[in-house]
């Protein structure tokens, strides 16, 4: 411990009297410049993120002090760590700021051109988009002539929370249900890392969706005059309309590729829990009180309607509840998510 103490005041001693010997300022445009790489690929919500500081055309350094801005919010530092032989003084984080501090030991040569300065270790405590920034530096040589230097070197981190999509932007209201269905198969996404939550779903995919959230079965019934046999959703319809969750138009028609509107989403989904005998009882409730579209409904869409608000399972936005809009893929996973998860 006496010897530790003893090194650290001798750091901060050379460091101290460097700027007395010299009190130099910023170096030259060909003098020592530095960098910031991120080893961690992709990190995580939850994972280490790994940063390397780097000194570049390097001179006779003897110690160094570098110093730091990071966003504490979502990184915490772990550890700092220095292969450089010599002596660190722990790392002093405050705030947002973190001051790095190192020197050799006895007569000795610094080092000099490319060296690895820094090893740090974060822990990513939560997820988004941050920086770290190198801020000022200061360089004494062996003989205790000093350098203050003032970086711009900085390195863009990006956490994710396990996350499988990096697309949501405004539809972060439905992160939650789309990991959720996500992580149980039941939604895929429609590229790398891609969602595409405002993309329209049409009225096949919501019913490939119903029977794969609530693994429904069905015998084989009538195939509808525009459904080829064998297509993806072919046996998922067949199934849906053998148990009345799903009907034709006057041509035996389903549309399958048309865009399904709320109502019409509201009222498979309805038909599909009162199969499952988890539709609950209607209570009355008058949808033209709260609202103001509501005589837009059709008919055959409002006890439908009705009764998915009264559980809860369906909202409106802007005070409507729009049945004849067209239903996007964020909208149909936070349905299918409150079904799934309903009392």
């Amino acid at each position: 411990m006496k010897v530790r103490k003893m090194l650290s005041c001798s750091l901060i001693t050379a460091l101290a009297a460097a700027t007395i010997v010299t009190g130099a300022s910023a170096a030259a445009e060909d003098g020592p410049s530095y960098s910031l790489t991120i080893v961690t690929d992709k990190p995580s919500k939850g994972e280490n993120v790994e940063v390397l500081v780097k000194g570049h055309q390097l001179k006779d350094v003897y110690a160094y002090e570098i110093n730091l801005d990071f966003n504490p919010k979502l990184l915490k530092l772990k550890e700092a760590t220095t292969d450089i032989p010599g002596f660190s003084i722990p790392p002093i984080v405050k705030d947002n700021h973190i001051q790095l501090a190192h020197t050799r030991v006895g007569r000795t040569q610094g080092d000099s051109g490319k060296q690895i300065l820094y090893k740090l270790k974060f822990e990513a405590i939560d997820d988004g988009a941050t920086e770290l920034a190198i801020g000022h530096v200061k360089l004494v040589d062996s003989v205790l002539a000093s350098t203050d230097q003032e970086s711009t070197a900085k390195i863009a981190v990006n956490v994710n929370d396990l996350f499988p999509f990096d697309d949501l932007g405004d539809f972060g209201w439905a992160k939650t249900a789309i990991a959720f269905l996500a992580d149980k198969g039941i939604v895929n996404g429609t590229g790398d890392r891609l969602f595409s939550p405002e993309q329209p779903v049409t009225r096949a995919d919501f019913v490939v969706l119903l029977t794969r959230a609530l693994e429904l079965k069905g015998s084989k019934g009538e195939r509808f005059d525009d459904v080829e046999q064998g297509v993806y959703y072919d046996e998922a319809l067949s199934a849906a309309r053998s148990l009345g969750i799903v009907e034709g138009d006057a041509t035996n028609h389903f549309h399958p590729r048309s865009s399904v509107t709320r109502e019409d989403m509201m009222t498979l989904t309805a038909r599909t829990l009162k199969v499952l005998n988890k539709l609950p009882a209607s209570q009355g409730t008058s949808l033209e009180s709260t609202y103001y579209d509501a005589a837009e409904i059709s008919d055959y869409a409002l006890a439908s309607v009705a009764a998915l608000v009264e559980s809860g399972l369906i909202q409106g936005y802007g005070d409507g509840i729009h049945p004849k809009e067209t239903t996007n893929r964020a909208q149909a996973a936070m349905l299918i998510y409150n079904m799934l998860n309903m009392k």
